[in-house]
C-alpha cells in the first residue's frame, strides 16, 4: 500500500516514533473512453469436393463499449508527523511510566530502611535500660 506524507510525497519506510499512519484515499482519474467497433474477418478452415467449406470467424480488434470519465478512490496510508509539543508530551509520559515501574523497588527499599531504623532504635532502647 502506498504511504504519503502531508505534502503528498511517497514515504518508503516511515519512522513511527516521529509520526503515525492514518487511513486515507487518493483519487485516480480515468478518462472517458470512446466506443471501438469490433473488426473481424472469416478464414476458411476446410474445403469440400462438393463446393462446401467450413469457415471460422476471427476477431482482429475486439469491440470496446464507450465509458464516461470516472474517479476511483484508491486506499492509501497517510504519514502524519508529530508536532514538537506531541513529542515532548510523549517523552514526559515515557519518563512517568519509567518512574511508575521503579516504584515497587523504591517502596521495597524504603521498607527495608524503615526496618533497619526500627532495629537500630530497639538496640538503642535496650542499651539505655542497662
Amino acid at each position: 500500500m502506498k504511504i504519503l506524507d502531508e505534502t503528498g510525497a511517497v514515504v518508503g519506510n516511515p519512522d513511527l516514533t516521529l509520526g503515525y499512519l492514518t487511513d486515507d484515499t487518493q483519487p485516480l482519474e480515468h478518462p472517458a473512453q470512446e466506443a471501438v467497433a469490433e473488426v473481424a474477418h472469416y478464414e476458411t478452415v476446410a474445403e469440400y469436393p462438393g463446393g462446401g467449406r467450413d469457415v471460422q470467424r476471427v476477431v482482429d480488434v475486439p469491440g470496446v463499449p464507450a465509458r464516461p470519465a470516472w474517479t476511483e478512490q484508491l486506499p492509501i496510508k497517510r504519514y502524519i508527523r508529530y508536532t514538537a509539543e506531541e513529542l515532548a508530551a510523549q517523552e514526559e509520559a515515557r519518563k512517568k511510566q519509567q518512574q511508575r515501574e521503579k516504584l515497587p523497588e523504591t517502596v521495597a527499599d524504603l521498607m527495608q530502611q524503615l526496618t533497619d531504623l526500627q532495629l537500630a532504635l530497639c538496640e538503642l532502647y535496650e542499651r539505655s535500660d542497662a
